[in-house]
């Protein structure tokens, strides 16, 4: 099975009127808006409208330790059952 990742655009919408502007630019050469800091991917993580990336499971804790030995009963008297 062949995996290829999406295409990425080298550009960033503008948000206001829809021009592409490069993505070392700030305000849209079109409209003068500001835009956005990072590009939105559909379907990234953390994009708008999608859910944040899941974080890191925790570590499993150590095994307790095992109890202490049970104290001997103390001793019968001889001929009690």
């Amino acid at each position: 099975m062949c995996f290829r990742p999406a295409a990425a655009s080298m550009t960033n919408k503008c948000t206001k009127c829809g021009a592409e502007a490069p993505l070392d630019v700030t305000t849209c050469p079109e409209c003068g808006a500001e835009l956005p800091k990072v590009p939105t991917m559909p379907g990234m993580p953390g994009a708008p409208g999608m859910p944040a990336a899941p974080g890191a499971p925790s570590a499993p804790g150590a095994p307790a330790a095992p109890g202490a030995p049970a104290a001997p009963g103390a001793p019968k008297a001889p001929g009690a059952n």
